[in-house]
């Protein structure tokens, strides 16, 4: 799980992030492995949305595993049980294959 490594209302770190997401899924121990990322701050006016943030990160890109955007506010926790859902679902899934 890669989860909240750039909050959405930075949109100057998504290519950086990006970078980093990328080497994490050349990583052999992490081959297949869903991916979630927690869009935070989304309760700020500036917060890139979904799609912005799959741009920025090169999601379009990922072939090889499930991946998932999640909308959430640390502030008021929404958002974050739907996601850890997402997780145990598909890792569970990943499991069975």
């Amino acid at each position: 799980c890669f989860s909240d490594l750039c909050h959405s209302a930075e949109r100057k770190r998504f290519e950086e992030t990006g970078q980093e997401l990328a080497e994490l899924l050349d990583e052999e121990k992490l081959s297949g492995v869903p991916v979630l990322i927690f869009a935070n701050k989304q309760d700020l006016l500036t917060a890139a949305p979904a799609s912005e943030i799959a741009e920025g990160l090169n999601l379009h890109t990922i072939r090889d595993r499930m991946w998932q955007i999640q909308s959430c506010s640390a502030l008021t926790g929404e958002g974050v049980q739907d996601g850890m859902n997402w997780v145990c679902k598909n890792v569970t899934a990943k499991k069975k294959q």
